[in-house]
C-alpha cells in the first residue's frame, strides 16, 4: 500500500463532522471533486500561513522587526484557528497531545526567531531555516511514531534531508523552507493518508 494516496469516498463520522466538499467544473463535466476534513482544513490554514511567512521573507524588503511581529501574531492566530478546526478531530480520537505538541513547537520556534531578530543574535539568524525545520521535523516524527502514520514520518525525513540543501541554495534558503514545509502540509491536505 503506498503512502499516500488519492481520497476515497468518507465513511468515518469523525471525519464527516465540519467537511467541506469542492467541486470544479461545470455540472456535467467535473475536473476536480474532492473534499477537506476539518483536518485537512487545519492543514491548509497552516500551509498558507507558513508559505506566507517564508515566502515575504524571501522575496520583500521588509524590516525583520516588522516581519517578526507580524508573522507572529499571524502565527498565532493561526494556533488558534487550527485548534478550533482540529478539535473535534482530535478529541474524538484521543489524540489531543498532537494539538497541544504542535502547538508547543510553534511558540518554541516563534519566541526562538523572535528573540534572535530583535537582539540581533547572527547565529539564530543565519539558522533560520535550519531551525524551521528542524522544530517541523521533530513534530513530524513525534507524531507520526504516535499515530503509527508512515506519512509523517517519510515528510520529517524530507524535512532533515533539506537543511543540507540549504548550503548548497544559499540565496534561497527561505524559498526552499517554505516550498518544503508548506508543500508538505498541502500535500497531506489534498492526499489520503493511513493513521491509526
Amino acid at each position: 500500500m503506498s503512502v499516500f494516496r488519492l481520497k476515497q469516498d468518507l465513511v468515518d463520522p469523525v471525519d464527516l463532522h465540519g467537511v467541506l466538499r469542492v467541486r470544479l467544473g461545470s455540472q456535467d463535466n467535473v475536473f476536480v471533486s474532492t473534499y477537506f476534513t476539518r483536518l485537512d482544513q487545519a492543514l491548509i490554514v497552516w500551509g498558507v500561513v507558513t508559505a506566507a511567512i517564508f515566502l515575504v521573507a524571501q522575496f520583500c524588503y521588509l524590516d525583520w522587526r516588522i516581519q517578526a511581529i507580524v508573522w507572529s501574531a499571524l502565527s498565532c492566530a493561526a494556533i488558534l484557528l487550527v485548534g478550533r478546526l482540529a478539535w473535534f478531530w482530535v478529541t474524538t480520537r484521543n489524540q489531543r497531545w498532537i494539538l497541544y505538541g504542535w502547538s508547543l513547537l510553534v511558540m518554541a520556534g516563534l519566541v526562538s526567531t523572535g528573540y534572535g531578530i530583535l537582539s540581533a543574535w547572527g547565529f539564530l539568524l543565519r539558522n533560520l531555516c535550519s531551525i524551521w525545520l528542524g522544530i517541523s521535523a521533530f513534530g513530524y516524527f513525534a507524531t507520526g511514531i504516535g499515530m503509527q502514520a508512515q506519512a509523517l514520518i517519510l515528510i520529517g525525513i524530507v524535512h532533515i534531508c533539506a537543511i543540507p540543501i540549504l548550503i548548497v541554495l544559499p540565496n534561497w534558503p527561505f524559498l526552499l523552507t517554505g516550498l518544503v514545509m508548506s508543500g508538505s502540509l498541502f500535500c497531506l491536505a489534498v492526499f489520503q493518508w493511513e493513521h491509526y
